[in-house]
């Protein structure tokens, strides 16, 4: 059953869900999420006194249910899906916590995932298997000789 309070700051101006659900306290009516450009996570806009201001659902969802944001700590969400919200899916837990769920769970921006990769996994492990000169290399696949050498020493590429 959907369980709703205030939103720590707003109250009286919205009300939040167990369910990761944000409403008016007013109208009752469920306030659109917009999934950011570059992140493509959830976050929307709360006006309170003619400002607005800008949250994420699950930062509002723990604060609510569990509380303030301890000191050093952020929102992780247990089963990886930044679009789950609900409060059993939620806690908070150190950022090096977080960075390990999102390498348990496929999430991580590493390897072939990161916007400024030039390689593929493929292209990495044949590379691993190279017995050439290391410029050679590097002329092959149109990358530095420094990014090879890297990636034979295990430098780059090393989760692989």
């Amino acid at each position: 059953m959907e369980q709703w309070l205030n939103v720590v700051g707003f109250e009286g101006f919205y009300e939040v869900s167990n369910h990761g659900n944000i409403r008016s306290f007013k109208t009752k009516e469920i306030k659109k999420q917009t999934n950011n450009k570059t992140t493509k996570r959830p976050y929307l806009g709360l006006w309170k006194n003619g400002k607005q201001k800008i949250f994420k659902p699950h930062t509002l969802v723990l604060e609510a249910f569990v509380g303030k944001r301890p000191s050093g700590l952020e929102c992780c969400h247990n089963d990886g899906n930044a679009f789950n919200n609900h409060i059993s899916n939620l806690r908070w837990d150190t950022p090096k916590s977080n960075h390990a769920d999102k390498i348990k769970h496929g999430t991580t921006n590493r390897g072939e995932r990161c916007a400024k990769a030039k390689l593929t996994l493929n292209q990495v492990n044949a590379i691993r298997q190279d017995k050439r000169l290391q410029k050679e290399i590097a002329i092959e696949y149109g990358v530095q000789q420094s990014l090879i050498s890297k990636i034979k020493n295990g430098v780059r590429w090393q989760h692989n």
